[in-house]
């Protein structure tokens, strides 16, 4: 199994190459940038976190609107980075 810092590794290098053709906002560019938010909140790292998912979100429904299936899977994440920072919460409480 990957580490979160693997998984932010894998992501960030994926979101690279995509970006590197100008591709931020396609379905694909969008399920990285979640994986990369997710991950990132998994390593610790919640304010970059809660950061990238509110500009996901943003940047998904700007492009695709409101039903697009990018912009269910953003809410998804930022659902998940919620999560994962309500568990940090409770651990340190």
């Amino acid at each position: 199994m990957r580490t979160p810092q693997q998984r932010v590794h894998d992501a960030t290098r994926h979101l690279l190459d995509l970006l590197e053709h100008g591709e931020s906002l396609t379905p694909e560019a969008i399920e990285l940038r979640c994986e990369l938010a997710e991950a990132t909140a998994e390593a610790g790292h919640l304010d970059d976190s809660y950061y990238q998912v509110e500009e996901l979100l943003k940047d998904a429904r700007r492009e695709h609107g409101p039903d697009h299936p990018a912009v269910v899977r953003a809410v998804e994440a930022v659902e998940a980075v919620r999560a994962i920072g309500m568990r940090a919460a409770e651990m340190t409480d």
